[in-house]
């Protein structure tokens, strides 16, 4: 999220980040474990983060559970909309509000390819939730090309990539205490059928089919960093995975940046449905490894259709692949480190990315 707005703001827009939490999204506290009506944490996470990056009180964050706005005046917030060029909807979760759809222009930006679409198509709620925007992005590049069996239900999807302002993420010449990744083990009610075939949103279930994969790599540290792995941790640390607890190591912007720059490279599986129709996926989080000069390994998602693989960012398809390519990276660690960076720079800089969806937005 900061990406986009501090992104916005460099290229000189005023920019206000709005986030609601609708009747059903409780905030999460990572040090409590658990959601509840108690919003402190984000709330304090978010003007530390503002403040930091240049750009204090300029968050806003409406409690329906507690009738409250936090970060700013409800007066001055209405002003902003009311007279604001953009209403960019990221990952399509906030309740559409009157004072939103005021904008001269009201985008969307599908995080969550494949599923979104899927779930347009088989749900009007949703699909007039997207159709009340006037352009819709997707994270899912190959997406708009109409090649891949996700349905399009009719809309025009423009595809995009995650931003990230590089000078965040500067590289360091440490080595790195190994291959990581962060996130969550296990998103339930995602799966989809296509074709008969039930296709699966979840990273366990990728996981549990290379749980052998350090026996491949002896004296080579490979990190999961999951939030909500239970009775998973203990077994995957017996097959010689160091487990970490993700909500730890993500607690605040900059234990997150501290954990990926600390790595060697990321090492992560992606979704099933991304991979099985090609979807074009990149996570905004391995964008951060290839910003911070750390190597990505990764499974493809159809993403080599437009980005460079083989040197900084690398695909398997089994536990043979991800040994080869481990292997390829130490073997010449600074020119993986190097392309990384490169690749970072061309394709997800922030200020490449935005300027790019603006000009699609003719606002710019």
């Amino acid at each position: 999220m900061v990406h986009w707005v501090s992104g916005l703001a460099k290229l000189g827009h005023e920019v206000v980040f709005v986030e609601d939490s609708a009747d059903w999204a409780l905030p999460f506290d990572p040090v409590k474990g658990y959601a509840s009506v108690d919003s402190r944490f984000g709330r304090a996470a978010l003007d530390d983060l503002f403040a930091w990056n240049g750009l204090p009180g300029r968050w806003a964050y409406h409690s329906q559970f507690e009738d409250r706005l936090y970060g700013m005046e409800r007066e001055v917030l209405e002003l902003f909309c009311k007279d604001a060029d953009l209403f960019l909807n990221l990952s399509g979760v906030i309740p559409l509000r009157e004072m939103f759809m005021k904008a001269k222009v009201k985008a969307i930006v599908d995080t969550d390819p494949v599923f979104t679409q899927h779930k347009i198509e088989k749900d009007p709620w949703t699909r007039d939730y997207f159709k009340a925007h006037d352009l819709m992005f997707t994270y899912g590049h190959n997406i708009p090309t109409g090649k891949t069996e996700i349905p399009l239900s009719g809309f025009e999807w423009h595809p995009t990539r995650p931003p990230v302002v590089l000078d965040e993420w500067k590289p360091t010449d440490l080595p790195g205490q190994g291959f990581t990744t962060i996130g969550s083990w296990d998103s339930k009610g995602r799966d989809i059928v296509v074709n008969g075939e039930q296709l699966s949103w979840r990273k366990c279930v990728r996981y549990e089919q290379i749980i052998d994969l350090p026996s491949l790599l002896p004296g080579t540290n490979i990190e999961l960093a999951m939030s909500g792995m239970n009775g998973d941790a203990e077994r995957f640390a017996s097959h010689g995975w160091t487990v970490r607890d993700g909500l730890v190591v993500s607690r605040n912007p900059w234990k997150y940046r501290d954990y990926i720059a600390g790595s060697t490279g990321e090492f992560t599986v992606a979704k099933e449905q991304n991979i099985r129709l090609k979807s074009g996926w990149f996570s905004d989080r391995s964008a951060c490894y290839l910003a911070s000069g750390r190597p990505v390994i990764v499974e493809d998602t159809g993403f080599d259709n437009y980005l460079p693989v083989g040197q900084g960012l690398l695909t398997f398809e089994d536990m043979g692949q991800v040994k080869e390519a481990m292997e390829d990276v130490m073997a010449d660690y600074p020119r993986h480190r190097w392309a990384a960076r490169r690749i970072a720079e061309e394709f997800f800089d922030a200020g490449k990315v935005l300027s790019e969806l603006l000009r699609i937005t003719d606002l710019v």
